[in-house]
């Protein structure tokens, strides 16, 4: 029983001093909060979803104690351990088919739930500040604004400018980098559980994953509020970018597929990778590749094909 509690009680430790780091205000302390949630993933892949619910208590009773106010209590549980719990609960829920073998629940689906409560904060976040000047974007471009202050500023209008567009599609690209940021430590703490032979769960084969049809409606529904313009085009228009993520996963694992029979498969993906660091707009594209995916099957007509030429 007491090694039981310590473990958890450890692995929370560890996570309430990652999230804790971003008070030291470096750029290095603030690159290792992101990585407050591999304790908690690794802990839940390994010992299941009540441990990593103790880790996770744990981990938040220190943060309330050395951060008062609830400001960080409140981050570290949205943004590590309610994604992890969630995580945890679906990644290890499995069944037995008719032929005797362990059908775990498919990742693919952990991907749209993931994105699902990302939409469900934005929208939380919405209402919240809906009352405020501005609602959460003039939220946002105040902040913006306190945070580029002491810079130097030569156009004052076209820094306006620039804000107010950043603004717009702040909260997408911030519940994008934050879901990333929880499928990277899972991936992570699976692969060194695996490597120890300690996960419960065996390694996904991540480039072929499925998502189901409906949350391309959700995408679909974002584009024709974003067309509105005004809060609604706004609302929209983070809604489609929030929505979208499990599809740039599929079009990631499309680009897998598809390119396994080049002769320089490994250049071509780095170059894609390396162009999607540098640069957003790349993003979109895979994204759609992923949205085709649903209804052109791409990875099946390459498998097809690869099948074929090794039959002749």
């Amino acid at each position: 029983m007491r090694n039981a509690l310590l473990i958890p009680a450890g692995a929370g430790s560890v996570s309430a001093i990652l999230h804790l780091s971003v008070t030291l205000g470096s750029p290095g302390a603030f690159m290792l909060a992101y990585f407050a949630q591999l304790p908690l993933a690794a802990i839940g892949l390994a010992l299941g979803l009540m441990p990593v619910a103790v880790a996770a208590a744990f981990a938040a009773v220190l943060v309330a104690l050395f951060s008062p106010g609830v400001g960080a209590l409140s981050l570290f549980i949205i943004t590590s351990a309610l994604p992890i719990l969630m995580v945890v609960y679906f990644a290890l829920q499995n069944q037995i088919d008719d032929e005797g073998n362990t059908a775990w629940y498919p990742v693919g689906r952990i991907l749209v739930w993931l994105s699902m409560l990302g939409i469900g904060a934005f929208v939380v976040a919405h209402v919240i500040f809906m009352q405020g000047d501005g609602g959460i974007r003039g939220t946002i471009e105040a902040y913006l604004k306190s945070v580029i202050a002491g810079f130097a500023q030569a156009d004052q209008a076209a820094m306006d400018a620039m804000l107010a567009t950043i603004a717009k599609i702040f909260p997408g690209i911030a519940a994008a980098s934050w879901i990333l940021m929880n499928i990277i430590n899972c991936v992570m703490a699976q692969r060194f559980l695996a490597a120890a032979d300690k996960n419960i769960r065996p390694k996904p084969v991540y480039s072929d994953i499925e998502i189901p049809n409906w949350p391309a409606g959700v995408v679909v529904l974002g584009v024709v509020l974003a067309f509105f313009g005004g809060e609604p085009g706004f609302f929209g228009f983070n809604i489609m970018l929030i929505a979208s993520i499990p599809f740039f996963f599929i079009g990631l694992a499309v680009l897998h597929s598809i390119s396994a029979a080049w002769p320089g498969r490994s250049l071509a993906l780095a170059g894609v990778y390396l162009l999607l660091i540098l640069a957003l707009w790349p993003a979109a594209f895979v994204a759609l590749l992923g949205v085709l995916e649903l209804w052109l099957r791409l990875r099946d007509r390459a498998k097809a094909r690869r099948t074929n030429k090794g039959n002749k």
